[in-house]
């Protein structure tokens, strides 16, 4: 294709990876930001993708916070994937963290997009910008999580999708934009590098104690990077979001497939029901999560990007056994 690059920002990230390699294998110029180009290990892998397309991949390095980076890297683009944004993991839990680069960082790109007249920018937003506590009903794109007693990270994605569609309002008609809000991301791996996937690794491992009354809203990587990938380039998607959910399922379903799947290879899944009171006293982090949505449910429709967008996604089982075999491929489970 000789038309214009697109830009995908956080192009190393794990939902970023996935746009990058789709654009690169449907033939597109792709220019990815990333936050440190000093640090090869972090985006090597993306190179090494597609080695007779190097040419068509051009990675800078841009800080979301930095204002002046972002004319300079948007300059020329036809297209932009704003995926970049603050996760969680060791970060502190503090609004500061989160927030300040999440705003920020979507305003800076769609100002620069502006200036630069790009045709239409796609943002990566979250479920958790729809609804994050559980709700009595299925939460659709017309839903928004309350700020008020939010913690940060979900608060993060409330406050910059809004400041993407406020921008969107004032600048109507200069350019366009979509957002895709995918659930849980699971499925295979590019890098060894730690992502959403890893928690299947430590459901794999054995750390939980056993199974929880909780539900997980689950999505593969592939079809995250396909939503976005069709909102993009169809007109429907003009001027709305789109929640990214195959389906939420029983995290003893999730345990039951791996020991399926993984049993006779040695890896062994408790598969036990653990009460609230247990869950509360466990010191894995990772439980503690689950700890707020015990025996409550959290339903998103997916109906609007299946009829605008045509999508049918891989099934929430398959992605889970797949996302186990990438992570024992990568080296992240090993099999003692």
């Amino acid at each position: 294709m000789n038309r214009a690059p697109v830009l995908v920002t956080g192009a190393n990230g794990y939902i970023g990876s996935f746009v990058t390699k789709l654009l690169l294998e449907k033939g597109f110029k792709v220019r990815g930001s990333v936050y440190s180009l000093a640090r090869k290990s972090d985006y090597q892998f993306l190179y090494d993708l597609f080695p007779q397309s190097k040419s068509n991949l051009e990675l800078v390095e841009a800080d979301l916070t930095s204002k002046d980076a972002w004319p300079s890297v948007t300059k020329g683009v036809d297209s932009i994937f704003h995926v970049a944004s603050p996760t969680p993991g060791s970060a502190p839990p503090e609004d500061e963290y989160f927030t300040k680069p999440a705003v920020a960082g979507v305003l800076n790109v769609l100002e620069a997009a502006l200036k630069n007249d790009v045709r239409k920018v796609v943002v990566t937003s979250s479920v958790a910008a729809v609804a994050f506590r559980p709700k009595d009903k299925v939460c659709t794109e017309e839903d928004w999580e309350a700020e008020e007693g939010l913690v940060p990270y979900p608060k993060s994605k409330v406050r910059a999708e809004k400041a993407a569609w406020e921008f969107y309002e004032k600048n109507k008609g200069k350019m366009e934009l979509a957002v895709v809000n995918p659930s849980f991301v699971f499925g295979p791996v590019l890098t060894s590098k730690g992502n959403t996937s890893s928690f299947v690794g430590t459901v794999m491992s054995g750390v939980l104690p056993g199974v929880f009354d909780s539900m997980m809203p689950i999505v593969d990587v592939r079809d995250v990077a396909e939503v976005h990938y069709r909102a993009m380039f169809n007109e429907k998607a003009n001027g709305k979001r789109y929640l990214c959910v195959a389906e939420s399922v029983p995290l003893g379903d999730v345990a039951h497939w791996l020991n399926k799947e993984f049993g006779k290879k040695g890896i062994k899944v408790p598969e036990g029901k653990v009460s609230l009171e247990e869950a509360k006293r466990h010191w894995n982090p990772e439980v503690k999560v689950f700890v707020e949505t015990f025996g409550k449910r959290l339903v998103y429709d997916n109906q609007r990007s299946v009829k605008d967008l045509g999508m049918e996604y891989i099934p929430v089982e398959k992605t889970i056994i797949e996302t186990g075999n990438s992570l024992l491929e990568h080296g992240m489970v090993k099999i003692e």
